[in-house]
């Protein structure tokens, strides 16, 4: 009896395991940005003036051939509450002078010479370039808003979940999306107005 309540349990532990994602870093899966697990870089925005924004980031497949579904797209994790998620789309065009990815542009959703299709439930399936552009680009459009009197804050990692070859998976990709204020710690270099009026938030 014993036995067989082990290897139920073990066959549970199995299953449970198996609807788990597995979550991988940029560059250590099939779906990827930069190609490099090390990347991190940061977008922040005024914690009074402006808003809503757009933010860009490139998707492409780095390991093998099967296109991978979109099925969330969120942050790794979250700092503060003075910032508001407004959705994802994905814009796909094919490169070229005067026809590049974003970075970031005001408002949401932007206001660009392609059609934009939700992100849950795309597939990805170009490839991703070892330098330069790729001849088609495909472009996660993430929009964000502050919140009045918030502290700020954002995501810190963006998680996109998909699924390849009916393998669920996520990547963690390594960009911050902020709005300046308090919940913003070490950020000097992005928000120098907010810590040069905070002295105390740069100290020790």
């Amino acid at each position: 009896m014993a036995v067989a309540t082990l290897a139920l349990l073990f066959g549970l532990f199995i299953v449970l395991r198996g609807l788990q994602p597995e979550v991988h870093r940029d560059g250590e899966g099939p779906l990827a940005a930069t190609g490099d697990p090390r990347h991190q870089e940061a977008g922040a925005f005024d914690p009074v003036k402006g808003g809503p924004w757009t933010l860009g980031y490139p998707l492409c497949l780095m390991q093998g051939d099967q296109p991978a579904t979109i099925d969330s797209v969120g942050p790794a994790k979250t700092v503060g509450a003075g910032f508001r998620f407004l959705g994802a789309q994905i814009r796909q065009f094919a490169t070229a002078r005067g026809h590049m990815p974003i970075g970031s542009v005001d408002g949401y959703p932007p206001q660009l010479p392609d059609p934009l299709q939700p992100a849950v439930g795309f597939s990805v399936s170009t490839r991703c370039t070892k330098s330069g552009l790729p001849p088609t680009y495909t472009e996660l459009l993430i929009g964000v808003d502050r919140k009045a009197g918030g502290d700020g804050g954002g995501w810190r990692g963006i998680k996109v979940g998909y699924t390849v070859g009916g393998r669920h998976r996520a990547v963690i990709l390594g960009f911050d999306i902020l709005v300046c204020g308090p919940a913003v710690t070490n950020e000097p270099h992005l928000c120098p107005e907010f810590f040069a009026a905070t002295p105390s938030a740069t100290s020790g």
